[in-house]
């Protein structure tokens, strides 16, 4: 709710501070002192666009503070420390601080919780927590969006399960027909694309390579270019090693010769250079036949024409696709995945197709559900609003809900329109074009008061000004009853200039006007008695009308 308002410099106000409290506040004050401006303040602290001419006389700026109190569990105030903002905890409660500058020349500046930021922002929060209803603006429920989420919030628990179920449909109908507008959009350029892929395609399977191949020819290329010089080492080592029969003998007969030498030598250490010699001979063989071994592997049977001739062509596919060999493997495994997917591309637009036309079927199906509960509540609502408008001077009035079908949308298949006829004898027109300032906020009166019941959705304050003009007597009693059966769901602000409205009211602020300033303060006991006497008959003066004033205190339900 809002619990405080402070104001500097507004219109005819210099200075004011004023409390409010949870229930029904009736602000009055003779014509001219300044109720008006309070309802500008509000409009400040809620986004509204701000007009310098408002701006008091001879003063730099107007400034407008005011403090809000909101379930801390509220999702309003995530949204607002989103933003950077801070915001103040007592309890349960958290407490948001707003404030607005408007100087006489240049921009105005939004503030919560000392924060600056955009005035779409204030509005949007100013949406979520307080409603006006005046002559010259109506909020809420102006537009035709919001008297179809007013429509929702009256149809309860069915409406909205038939919503979620809608929004679900529509959300994949969208999804498809995305899906299909993808296709067709790369469909055009498919034909340059297949050609493009197969010419990767065929480049890469002509040629062949396999990953790491270049790497492997490389090695193979730089053996193949030393292995003569290998081979003549090799052959040298083996040579020197086992010799050439007994012209030449290897190193390998020579120590053989040694052990051969050796035998029945009786001479002490014969046996040690025998033993030695045999040790000696067993390596030299050993050896022998590791050198033979890796010359026979020199004997690979490849051609280092052939390992030039393969290089060559790896390096030409390279420079042909612009990346190297290994990645052009990679991208062409992918272009054939590609491929695979553009073949017999008609079937694939055919079910794309079909995939639309089932989804918008279901939303059709669903949206027409909707419909029916819509058209339901609808006339739950409109019944509602008229047995209200038969208490608050429009008795011959009434309102009407138009549903018509539309093409689906994200909201469902529903135009809402209210609709109003003053009389049953006259044509019913949207409700935004037809009645007056008054009239419009007793019709709104009346459907909020239908909607705080309905719908625990509704804003936590509202504000409404001239919505007693042309009443007066019982009927503007009923006006106040039923402004004090709304207080009991919600905070409500009534600007009235009638004795009858604000004698309904929890608490009373007066506005009045000396000559140098305004004043605005609470009223209460004795203070109110002549306040209301006041509005009865001009002048707190007179008995007849202060008996009458406490009357109407004591017959009202709530002001007592």
């Amino acid at each position: 709710m809002i619990s405080e308002v402070k104001i500097e410099n507004l219109g005819v106000i210099e200075e004011a501070t004023i409390g409010f409290s949870a229930g029904f506040t009736a602000i009055t004050g003779e014509t001219g002192a300044g109720k008006t401006m309070l309802l500008n303040s509000l409009g400040l602290l809620l986004g509204q666009q701000a007009d310098v001419k408002k701006v008091r006389l001879g003063a730099e700026r107007t400034v407008v503070d005011g403090v809000f109190e909101v379930p801390e569990t509220s999702d309003l105030v995530a949204s607002i420390e989103q933003t950077g903002a801070g915001v103040d905890r007592e309890d349960d409660v958290a407490i948001v601080t707003v404030s607005r500058h408007v100087p006489a020349e240049g921009r105005s500046r939004c503030y919560i919780g000392g924060r600056t930021v955009p005035r779409t922002t204030l509005g949007e929060m100013g949406g979520r927590l307080v409603t006006i209803h005046g002559q010259s603006e109506q909020m809420r429920l102006r537009s035709s969006s919001a008297q179809l989420d007013a429509l929702d919030s009256a149809g309860g628990d069915e409406a909205q399960v038939a919503l979620n179920a809608y929004w679900e449909a529509w959300s994949k109908y969208r999804a498809s027909q995305t899906a299909l507008e993808e296709f067709l959009a790369s469909a055009r350029d498919a034909a340059a694309q297949r050609l493009a892929l197969t010419a990767l395609v065929e480049a890469v399977d002509e040629v062949e390579p396999e990953q790491g191949e270049e790497d492997s020819l490389r090695e193979r290329i730089e053996r193949l270019d030393s292995i003569e010089e290998t081979r003549a080492a090799l052959a040298t080592s083996l040579g020197a090693l086992s010799g050439d029969g007994e012209m030449m003998p290897g190193a390998t007969d020579l120590v053989g010769r040694i052990v051969g030498s050796m035998v029945g030598v009786k001479e002490p250490g014969a046996d040690d250079v025998a033993k030695r010699a045999e040790a000696v001979e067993a390596e030299l063989r050993d050896l022998t036949h590791v050198v033979g071994d890796l010359l026979a592997s020199l004997e690979t049977g490849e051609s280092l024409n052939d390992l030039h001739a393969r290089r060559a062509k790896l390096r030409s596919l390279s420079r042909k696709l612009g990346m190297p060999v290994d990645e052009a493997l990679v991208e062409a495994e992918k272009a054939r995945e590609i491929l695979s997917a553009l073949d017999d591309p008609e079937s694939r637009q055919a079910q794309l197709e079909e995939d639309v036309e089932r989804a918008r079927a279901r939303v059709e199906d669903l949206g027409r559900a909707l419909s029916k509960v819509r058209g339901r509540a609808a006339t739950l609502l409109a019944s509602s609003v008229n047995e209200e408008l038969t208490q608050l001077a429009l008795g011959r009035a009434e309102i009407a809900i138009d549903v018509e079908e539309i093409e689906p949308r994200a909201d469902g298949m529903d135009r809402v329109t209210f609709m109003f006829k003053p009389d049953s004898h006259a044509a019913k027109v949207p409700l935004s074009q037809s009645a007056s300032g008054g009239e419009l906020s007793r019709i709104m009166l009346a459907i909020e008061l239908v909607l705080a019941k309905l719908s625990p959705q509704s804003p936590p304050t509202f504000v409404f000004d001239e919505i007693d003009a042309g009443v007066g007597g019982d009927s503007a009693k009923a006006i106040g009853a039923r402004l004090a059966d709304l207080a009991a769901h919600a905070q409500v602000i009534v600007v009235t200039h009638l004795a009858q409205v604000a004698s309904f009211a929890d608490h009373q602020v007066v506005v009045t006007r000396g000559e140098k300033a305004t004043r605005v303060r609470a009223v209460a006991g004795e203070e109110r008695v002549n306040e209301l006497a006041r509005m009865l008959s001009g002048s707190a003066d007179l008995d007849s009308a202060r008996r009458h004033a406490a009357d109407l205190l004591s017959e009202s339900t709530v002001g007592r």
